[in-house]
């Protein structure tokens, strides 16, 4: 008996019933695996995935970072399968730099000054006692309780400074919900209400709403910027989706400097290297503006002078527009909580 005839071979995909013509149904894509109950399908799927996002990855990660404008190249020049597709990286650089790069290392703090006073001391007391014959005031020396470690003042001392942290208003500007104010009137009351609903811990709860919705803001205001390039580069016309796709790249590039800068400055505090530290965000800040204007060069092709003057008016306009996003992340932050 023919060999042949003993070998089963799928002739058909069997996702969407196309005929096969090699390893992959051109129509849907699915691999023609032996068998999708065999181990090794699983293992190949997952290997494949991996190795393959891993490449593209990288690969775009390099070019991203090192020549500005190139990525924008080749994706508009359809070659776009050896790269990340835009949006998915600037979707993962903006999630790791939310994650990681926004946390910034804690600085070591010096001991408190009231640790190095004598009086923190248990022999204090005997020191600063009064000699025979010397007549002391409450006023000229307040009384000091010594425990080992630590030093207490007297009450009235605690008291005041109470009073004064309770007169003083919390980082919002506000010490209670009647204290919210605004011009406008559905704005005041979403506020109050929002306030209300958060009676003991308002203030936490919009920081929180801050820093979860700041990420979807910043997608929302990446469109409008891409507009603005539109604006700037109106000869010869292009079409909307290339700049939006030029500024998708140059975030996602400004994302991952500052992942960069946030590492380095990790290091920087482990090892107490303040003027390191100083010097990655010097040099990180002049290479992100650097890099701007660099891409803007090589994708938009122009003259060093007409690409310096449309990056300050791009540089302008996008910190308005960034203190505005900011703006409306604060207050939809401070309602919906």
């Amino acid at each position: 008996m023919d060999k042949k005839a003993l070998t089963v071979t799928h002739t058909e995909c069997g996702n969407c019933g196309t005929t096969l013509r090699g390893p992959y149904c051109f129509n849907c894509g699915q691999h023609a695996h032996e068998s999708a109950r065999s181990i090794s399908a699983l293992f190949h799927d997952a290997w494949h995935t991996a190795t393959h996002l891993d490449s593209r990855l990288w690969q775009s990660l390099y070019i991203l970072l090192l020549k500005p404008g190139r990525l924008t190249q080749e994706y508009f020049a359809e070659r776009r399968a050896r790269y990340l597709p835009p949006v998915r990286l600037y979707l993962v650089l903006s999630v790791l730099f939310f994650a990681f790069g926004l946390a910034t290392p804690e600085k070591n703090k010096p001991p408190p000054a009231a640790r190095n006073v004598a009086a923190a001391t248990p022999e204090a007391p005997a020191s600063n006692a009064a000699t025979p014959g010397a007549a002391t005031t409450d006023a000229e020396a307040p009384v000091v309780i010594s425990i080992p470690g630590k030093a207490f003042r007297d009450v009235s001392a605690d008291k005041a400074t109470a009073e004064k942290k309770k007169s003083r208003k919390t980082i919002l500007g506000i010490s209670s919900c009647d204290d919210i104010h605004s011009s406008g009137s559905w704005i005041e009351s979403s506020l109050q209400r929002a306030c209300e609903r958060n009676p003991g811990n308002y203030e936490e709860s919009v920081k929180h709403g801050f820093v979860a919705n700041l990420p979807k803001m910043m997608f929302l205001f990446v469109p409008l910027m891409a507009l603005v390039m539109s604006i700037l580069y109106w000869w010869p016309r292009r079409y909307y989706v290339e700049h939006l796709v030029f500024f998708i790249h140059s975030h996602a590039a400004i994302f991952l400097l500052l992942l960069i800068e946030a590492l380095l400055a990790w290091i920087a505090a482990w090892f107490a290297w303040g003027a390191f530290a100083a010097w990655v965000i010097a040099i990180i800040g002049l290479y992100s503006v650097w890099y701007v204007y660099r891409a803007m060069r090589v994708y938009y092709g122009q003259g060093r002078l007409l690409t310096l003057t449309k990056l300050l008016v791009v540089g302008i306009a996008y910190l308005i527009g960034f203190v505005c996003t900011l703006a409306a992340t604060a207050l939809i932050s401070a309602i919906i909580v």
